[in-house]
């Protein structure tokens, strides 16, 4: 046990793998996969400082580094505060998760997912790691796909993008051998970066191959899918910095910065056009996760503005934000009784369910980045830079927040109707009122004081040392 990579990538595979065979005990299970990522993130805090650990006088190391069939997981100390982010995230997602008709399976497979994602980040070589997400998405499947039904077309089109995208990023990596020994060979770089490029824009779903994403959020569970894209979204940004730290013939480009702004752009001006038009509130949340990946494309294109900084403060808010919204809307769902949530079902929903409703529209200005809430600080700050960009991507940028925001206005416009009110419709849990008045106070305390957010992740990025300023 004294090895970094068997405590935080074997030993939760081996947990996660045990409570399957609990999974008829709801509340075991539940309470199991509540406490266990806690402690995994708890740890990696504790030994974020040095892999030693002194306790009555005496000193206990930790090994960081396992052999695995001739391949290298390596894990120091600067690297533990990621593992601690995304064992939280799991945790975060497994608090409420027996609140919800999810999965039995989700606590177990939830656990291994993350300690999956954490391999990949370490694995040596790193073309291994297309591997391992590969395999990720063949274990999500029973999550996306519940038992006894047929697996929906959603889920047919996320693991085929995700299967080729791994023979890019491993021929893109056979590629490199090459660079590296004639770095000035322009043919092989401009085709190595291109691979590339494509590789993580298929995985990531980025527009214009992102139909997979909200064909996924019509078919799933929101508190499912907000966690699998959460902790996918957060994955492959990490790994995407681990390529460009270690390969200077990729991060040196400057069209490797522009094509990032523009993927960014069009990735936003995609999710806030295309959510204006849906008819249900499930594909909406599809089109923000877009949304959201392209703020975070953003945030990697400006490597002269301080944009580790940048995405330091962006990316516990955009994950929490995606947490309070698959919360609300899990709780929609299970108060409506509706798999889809179609727009034209919300008439009166706030006189019907108004604890739901606040939540869902808070929620939605937080997505949005407006004033008072825990988004705004990071989006307010690539607003700013973006005005020293081309007229071209302000604008598409500026369309799609348009399109957001009328997204918002309709959605609110249903729901503020006048409706028929009934006792049943009145029974909403006397106990929510707490946690809404909790996500709702945390959303303005992360806007008024972002330091309070950036804090616990400051020094989240500290590995990738060739990009630090």
């Amino acid at each position: 046990m004294s090895n970094s990579a068997i405590i935080w990538i074997v030993l939760p595979v081996v947990l996660g793998i045990g409570m399957a065979f609990i999974q008829r005990f709801r509340k075991l299970s539940a309470i199991l996969g509540t406490l266990f990522p806690l402690i995994f993130a708890v740890l990696a805090l504790i030994f974020s400082n040095g892999l030693t650990l002194i306790f009555l006088g005496r000193a206990y190391t930790i090994a960081d580094s396992l052999t695995v069939f001739g391949r290298i997981i390596q894990i120091t100390a600067d690297q533990l505060d990621i593992i601690a982010l995304l064992y939280f995230l799991c945790f975060a997602w497994n608090l409420g998760s027996r609140l919800f008709s999810v999965s039995q399976w989700f606590t177990s497979l939830s656990l291994v997912i993350t300690a999956l994602w954490v391999s990949v980040q370490f694995i040596n070589p790193f073309l291994y790691s297309a591997v391992v997400i590969e395999l990720i998405a063949l274990i999500s499947v029973p999550l996306l796909s519940p038992r006894g039904t047929p697996a929906q077309s959603g889920v047919l089109r996320f693991l085929s993008m995700q299967t080729l995208a791994m023979p890019l990023i491993l021929l893109s990596g056979w590629m490199v051998s090459g660079i590296e020994t004639s770095p000035s060979a322009e043919v092989l770089v401009l085709r190595g970066s291109l691979l590339v490029i494509a590789g993580f824009s298929l995985w990531a779903g980025i527009f214009p191959l992102h139909s997979w994403l909200p064909m996924l959020t019509e078919e799933t569970h929101p508190w499912v899918i907000s966690f699998l894209q959460t902790i996918m979204q957060i994955g492959i940004a990490i790994f995407f910095l681990k390529f460009l730290n270690q390969y200077a013939w990729l991060r040196n480009q400057e069209e490797i910065k522009l094509v990032l702004k523009w993927i960014g752009a069009l990735c936003i001006i995609s999710g806030g056009i295309l959510s204006f038009f849906q008819t249900k509130l499930s594909r909406i949340f599809g089109y923000l996760f877009l949304a959201g990946t392209g703020y975070i494309v953003l945030t990697m294109a400006f490597q002269q503005q301080g944009w580790i900084d940048l995405l330091t403060l962006h990316v516990l808010p955009r994950a929490f934000a995606y947490w309070s919204l698959g919360y609300s809307l899990s709780m929609l769902r299970e108060a409506l009784g509706s798999e889809s949530l179609y727009i034209s079902e919300l008439k009166g929903l706030i006189w019907r369910y108004p604890r739901i409703s606040t939540l869902l529209f808070i929620s939605f200005l937080n997505i949005l980045g407006m004033p008072l809430f825990s988004l705004f600080p990071s989006n307010r700050l690539i607003w700013s830079i973006l005005a020293r960009e081309s007229l071209v991507i302000r604008l598409l940028i500026s369309i799609g927040l348009v399109g957001m925001i009328l997204m918002f206005l309709r959605v609110l416009s249903m729901a503020v109707q006048p409706a028929d009110v009934t006792e049943q419709d009145k029974q909403e849990r006397p106990l929510m009122l707490v946690p809404v008045v909790l996500i709702v106070l945390i959303m303005v305390l992360a806007g008024l004081f972002p330091q309070f957010f950036s804090a616990p992740v400051q020094n989240l990025f500290i590995s990738f040392h060739d990009l630090l300023p």
